[in-house]
């Protein structure tokens, strides 16, 4: 069997503009379109560095094992979230969210395959079949690509999958079951999805989104704002912080007035220890609660001045991009 006849029941003669995105944004939110500069396209569409970067910790945000598939998704009540950042692919955060990035129509033709991800070289005709012995995803961006496409193979394993998947905008609108039950197949009865041949990042399923932001807060030092900021608002920020403040308010109003009680019977009364630990706790549950809630102010100072430092940066790098144009 081709290569071309791999994917080919996928795509057919459709060109290439109409498998990809109508546009892209470099890292000055400049526009582009993707097959203008598609080298820079597809590192932002399919580079997954970050989390590359932090490997050897991954074990403390998920299972080496493949995802769950989207029924189970369903079943355990989580929310789909469409989200196109790679990075995010697979990683659940807090309400039951988990973001897939839609399956790109472009890692569906082999055409796509052999000019853009492939650095091995074909036979003459373009058509050679990969196989465990020559596999062609040779570059980081193909074993990228590959990992992506085999986190699908196990997202969706039933027709029930495949439905939740369309229903939820996750696959081309021309992918059929038949199609993706014999792509699925093909790269499978060839061995081709195996931990070598996939990015390092794929041989883990789901990731937390919580214990990514610890991750990134001890390795990286990105203290504000860890892997992904869980806060769009001032107001989430100090909700998340006060919420559990509060709680820990009520319990120290709880425990005066047992120790009130306990001052007014006689075997507490005129014990020296009870008096000292009473003293200690009333003071500390004076001045803890402000302590925490400047804490948070400060935070949320810190919080603000750095988004005000960025934007200041960011508007300087644009002023001086646009006056090199």
């Amino acid at each position: 069997m081709s290569i071309a006849r791999l994917f080919s029941i996928t795509t057919g003669d459709c060109p290439f503009e109409d498998l990809l995105p109508a546009s892209f944004r470099d890292d000055n939110l400049t526009f582009h379109a993707p097959l203008s500069d598609i080298s820079q396209f597809l590192h932002q569409d399919l580079s997954v560095q970050r989390l590359n970067d932090i490997q050897k910790w991954l074990w403390l945000a998920g299972r080496p094992m493949p995802p769950r598939p989207l029924n189970y998704q369903i079943s355990v009540s989580r929310q789909i979230i469409v989200d196109e950042k790679v990075d995010m692919h697979l990683v659940w955060g807090p309400a039951r969210r988990i973001h897939l990035k839609p399956l790109p129509a472009y890692l569906l033709d082999s055409r796509f395959w052999c000019k853009h991800l492939n650095e091995s070289r074909s036979t003459a005709d373009g058509q050679q079949m990969p196989s465990r012995n020559n596999p062609w995803p040779h570059s980081e961006l193909g074993k990228s690509a590959l990992g992506f496409l085999s986190s699908y193979i196990a997202l969706i394993e039933h027709r029930s999958d495949f439905a939740i998947a369309k229903q939820h905008c996750l696959l081309p609108d021309s992918l059929t079951w038949a199609q993706w039950s014999g792509l699925v197949r093909t790269l499978l009865q060839n061995e081709l999805i195996t931990p070598d041949s996939i990015n390092r990042r794929y041989r883990f399923g789901e990731l937390r989104l919580s214990r990514l932001n610890k991750i990134y807060v001890c390795q990286k030092g990105s203290f504000l704002r860890g892997y992904r900021s869980k806060y769009q608002t001032y107001e989430e920020l100090f909700l998340a912080y006060l919420t559990p403040i509060t709680a820990m308010t009520v319990y120290f109003a709880l425990v005066l007035t047992a120790m009130q009680v306990g001052l007014a019977t006689d075997k507490l009364q005129h014990s020296g220890a009870f008096q000292n630990a009473s003293y200690g706790f009333t003071v500390f549950s004076i001045l803890g609660p402000l302590i925490l809630l400047f804490a948070v102010i400060g935070i949320a100072v810190a919080h603000m001045g750095a988004n005000i430092l960025a934007t200041l940066v960011f508007r300087r790098k644009r002023s001086s991009f646009f006056r090199r144009l």
